[in-house]
């Protein structure tokens, strides 16, 4: 039997509860394929904030504000609107404040969805392996001349929880990727935004 068939059958004997975890698996996958693009797209990278940081700090506005026009992601966007607007440095600061919540939003978005599935599945599995065991030991007395069968109806329903867990492995492993990448672009947009303000407020003095 192909490792398909082999799937479908474990899926089948794993009753009921194995369509909502197939439902937490796939809402797995989309999200972690959903967000390493966006992640790819949107984050600027470590070498544009420390480029953009050093050239900032050397006074070289012109370089700096090209090096911002030519890169993608939202910390060059950010870095781009903030040297483009002038106006009251207090508005300025809450301006780059708002802005870059703004942005780490976007990076945040979802991510709680793999929280709730890390949580969700492993319970699933348990209650479909607690259901499947009552509907053995309920078909005892029907099975009395063949008590073996009550075992692999045990084993069967032990199948939910290891595709509960398997579930929630995968959404953890995501998750911690993820939080790793948005502690680093935080990092970054906090690095950038202070860097700018310091040198605006270093010019206006």
């Amino acid at each position: 039997m192909n490792v398909f068939g082999t799937g479908l059958d474990y899926f089948v004997k794993g009753g009921p509860v194995m369509y909502p975890l197939l439902f937490c698996s796939i809402i797995v996958v989309a999200i972690g394929v959903e967000r390493y693009l966006f992640y790819k797209k949107a984050d600027s990278g470590q070498a544009f904030t420390d480029e953009f940081c050093d050239y900032i700090e050397k006074d070289d506005w012109s370089n700096a504000k090209k090096l911002a026009d030519n890169t993608n992601g939202e910390i060059a966007k950010l870095a781009t609107v903030v040297m483009a607007r002038h106006g009251n440095f207090e508005r300025l600061e809450d301006f780059v404040a708002a802005r870059a919540e703004r942005a780490i939003d976007k990076f945040e978005t979802n991510l709680s969805y793999l929280g709730v599935i890390i949580s969700l599945a492993p319970v699933l599995g348990l209650l479909g392996t607690i259901t499947g065991m009552i509907a053995s030991f309920n078909s005892l007395n029907m099975r009395a001349d063949n008590p073996m069968a009550v075992t692999a109806g045990i084993g069967e329903a032990l199948i939910t929880t290891v595709f509960g867990l398997s579930i929630a492995i995968v959404a953890i492993c995501f998750h911690a990727y993820f939080a790793k990448r948005l502690k680093e672009i935080t990092l970054n947009i906090e690095v950038m935004g202070n860097t700018l303000l310091e040198a605006i407020a270093k010019n206006l003095d």
